[in-house]
């Protein structure tokens, strides 16, 4: 029986001290419609960064989150390392002793410093070994303040307490699997001085290669891949063949976008409109529902915060709504979604029909489309969806952009786009330049990765249907399952985690992430 909703938020204020001018901004049981957690959050009148967020179970009453954002009012007392790190070290015990369930069973502590802030990882273990979504995080900062904290165990709450194997496979073995069914292709990546171990502080375009495994969990019993080939790899995909030569744009290119996409303007009003310095977004509204009054949500309702924080959100937004967005360096198309439920109609196109509206789409808005994307091979079609859906992943001069694909949703009722979602053109414009051809060949590529690789164990949460003990049941159980992983993560000489993410297609440069 869930505890009463005023007792609740007697003992959300119990958790930390809550300033007496902080003022409640949301008190709401989430997430709608099922709802097993109840939130509270307290806001600084005259700073809208300084919140505390507290989040119960509302079944027991059990702190699940908080997080603490202010701003720092002084600098804190200094201390040689040593000594705080070990006043945080007790600090954080401290504080899952007195809020985590069954805080004994945490058997593995891990810590990470990250400037001033400090995270401790707690997990519960077998053989050594953590498990994972068991447990909590926490974050302190230099004063020793708890200011994040997140209970897990919404993924492993059914699972039991699995045994060490009575015997593994060989890691050797295992490894020599796993090289056996890999393989190195070319892709043209970005690589951002943040992210990379990189000399310049500019990002870069590169063309490298990566590991493609289609053997990445092992089972350490069996010696068999959890899944597949197909689950680690991107579909397929294929040349695109125009319904007629792109020569030129199917319409003016000086005609306005709303008239390029169809947007008639004496239904719809341009309701709000975003300049980023990059990008321009535009959000028009049907004017009919202007005039509808749309109840105000309860103060303290999750909707109502959201509003108060970030505005009308489009996305969220209830009726009928267009969102337009233009790259302004290429005063290209490079995102269009239509929002809101339109009358129910029965399908009546196919796939092939639906593409075929697709790529008169993209005539209009990427003349150039067939040149540069690929289309992943047909999925089945399914009779219970509205929309059919197509992946374009960008191509240049035959080889791979990472992470660039286009997607396009076709209605399959009345044949208008619902949704495009591009990549920058001006990037592709850049990358072209470049000419990439590679030097070093696939194979020695792969021979230089597999010199930083390894293989590890660890536990992994299934659904009790990847198990093989799986007997039939329909409700899936959630089970802890001890694998290998193939892993190229090393520490630097400063003592910090870094992996290996490519191997460069024309120097043979390792390129590590941080």
């Amino acid at each position: 029986m869930p505890i009463d909703l005023t007792e609740l938020k007697n003992i959300a204020k119990t958790i930390v001290e809550i300033p007496e001018y902080y003022k409640l901004e949301m008190e709401a049981s989430i997430p709608q419609g099922n709802e097993r957690e109840r939130s509270y959050i307290w806001g600084d009148p005259n700073n809208e960064e300084n919140e505390i967020d507290i989040t119960l179970d509302l079944a027991t009453g059990q702190l699940t989150r908080l997080a603490i954002s202010r701003e720092e009012t002084g600098e804190a007392e200094e201390e040689p390392g040593t000594m705080l790190d070990e006043a945080t070290r007790v600090a954080a015990h401290k504080f899952v002793a007195k809020y985590a369930p069954d805080p004994a069973q945490y058997t593995s502590v891990c810590s990470k410093k990250r400037g001033n802030i400090i995270e401790y990882t707690f997990r519960q273990e077998v053989g050594g070994l953590p498990l994972p979504d068991t447990g909590c995080k926490l974050m302190l900062d230099s004063k020793l303040n708890v200011i994040r904290y997140l209970l897990n165990g919404r993924r492993s709450g059914n699972a039991k307490q699995p045994q060490w194997p009575a015997t593994i496979v060989d890691s050797d073995k295992v490894k020599q699997d796993i090289v056996s069914h890999m393989k190195m292709q070319l892709t043209i990546v970005t690589l951002y001085p943040s992210l990379y171990e990189m000399n310049g502080t500019d990002d870069e375009y590169r063309l490298v290669y990566e590991p493609v495994l289609q053997r990445q969990f092992v089972d350490a019993v069996t010696g068999r891949d959890l899944f597949g080939p197909e689950h680690y790899v991107m579909p397929q995909s294929y040349p695109i063949h125009p319904i007629q030569p792109a020569r030129k744009p199917a319409v003016d290119e000086t005609m306005p976008w709303e008239q390029q996409l169809g947007i008639n303007l004496e239904r719809y009003v341009l309701k709000k409109c975003n300049d980023d310095g990059q990008t321009i977004k535009s959000w028009y509204h049907l004017i009919e529902q202007e005039e509808e009054e749309i109840p105000e949500p309860d103060p303290l309702s999750s909707d109502a915060y959201m509003k108060r924080k970030w505005g009308d959100n489009p996305l969220t937004s209830e009726g009928t709504s267009i969102l337009v967005e233009l790259e302004k360096s290429t005063e290209r198309l490079i995102g269009f979604q239509r929002l809101g439920r339109g009358e129910e109609v029965a399908p009546i196109l196919n796939r092939k029909q639906c593409w075929e509206k697709a790529q008169c789409f993209l005539r209009t808005v990427f003349p150039e489309y067939a040149q540069y994307l690929q289309v992943e091979r047909d999925k089945e079609e399914s009779d219970g969806q509205k929309n059919e859906f197509f992946f374009l992943p960008v191509y240049i001069d035959g080889i791979s952009v990472q992470l660039g694909r286009i997607t396009i949703t076709v209605s399959k009722s009345t044949g208008e786009i619902c949704m495009y979602n591009a990549v920058s053109f001006e990037m592709i414009q850049e990358m072209e330049k470049h000419k990439f051809s590679s030097i070093i060949e696939p194979e020695a590529a792969l021979k230089t990765y597999i010199t930083q690789m390894k293989v590890q164990l660890k536990w992994h949460l299934s659904s009790s249907s990847d198990s093989d003990s799986n007997s039939g049941s329909e409700e899936e159980v959630p089970v802890f399952r001890l694998l290998y992983e193939p892993t190229v993560g090393v520490c630097n000489d400063e003592g910090k985690k870094r992996t290996l993410k490519y191997i460069d297609a024309i120097s043979g440069e390792m390129i590590w992430g941080k």
